[in-house]
């Protein structure tokens, strides 16, 4: 029944895992960013709600104008000022609030596309991870294609 992995765990995958207990609303499905899993503390999704997210993502990513970035020195500078503000048009991945344990804010720019992302859960492991700022470097149309295969291959039948 596991779909297994679509893209690339040194960038982005989604690997989606085998129904939960024989759920028809709840999966197991693994995100990797850059090497490393965002959902290390839970990877049980609540189907129509992962669904929902991922779609309106794919939405939100292809009428994705230029947002300008560039007075920020760095990218925890960046980071820090998103979550200050609650940057709607730049969060992503924010799939599922019981899985993700890393909040995703995705940068396009006319020189670069990239995600930055922190852990947020103290439950994650290493702890040393816990609130240090990552950045992904990935191309907006490769995301796009992450999502959408993802999107196609899980199941839609919840009922």
């Amino acid at each position: 029944m596991t779909m297994g992995l679509i893209g690339e765990r040194t960038k982005l995958a989604v690997d989606i895992g085998d129904p939960w207990e024989g759920s028809k609303q709840n999966q197991h499905i693994k995100v990797w960013l850059g090497g490393k899993d965002i959902t290390s503390v839970d990877d049980v999704v609540y189907l129509p709600t992962f669904y929902n997210k991922l779609k309106n993502d794919i939405e939100k990513l292809k009428s994705y104008a230029y947002v300008s970035t560039g007075d920020a020195p760095s990218d925890e500078a960046l980071f820090a000022r998103f979550e200050a503000t609650d940057a709607a048009q730049h969060r992503i991945l924010s799939l599922d609030m019981t899985t993700m344990s890393a909040r995703c804010y995705y940068v396009y720019s006319p020189d670069s596309s990239y995600i930055l992302f922190s852990y947020w859960d103290e439950r994650h492991e290493p702890q040393s991870e816990v609130g240090k700022i990552f950045r992904v470097d990935i191309g907006r149309e490769e995301l796009i294609d992450v999502l959408q295969e993802s999107l196609q291959n899980i199941s839609t039948t919840w009922y």
